[in-house]
């Protein structure tokens, strides 16, 4: 399994991808944005999964980072 973060604009999206990922029964938390990344409102998801594509489409998600020991790398990117 592989740890992602999500950004998000708003935090109705994070909460919106909370829920979706809760709901498909991939492990998700929310928690502030880690500094070394930036983010619209804030609040980010950090999720575990086989891979960063959960399924979770809408307008409101900013990225998604690949969060490794060597750092973060962008895997999906709304620009």
């Amino acid at each position: 399994m592989t740890r992602f973060i999500a950004t998000f604009y708003s935090q109705y999206g994070a909460v919106q991808f909370h829920k979706h990922a809760k709901k498909h029964r991939v492990e998700c938390r929310l928690a502030p944005v880690p500094r070394a990344l930036s983010s619209s409102c804030g609040t980010c998801a950090h999720y575990t999964s086989e891979t960063w594509d959960i399924g979770f489409v809408m307008k409101d998600l900013e990225a998604i980072y690949e969060d490794s020991e060597d750092g973060y790398m962008t895997v999906f990117s709304s620009e």
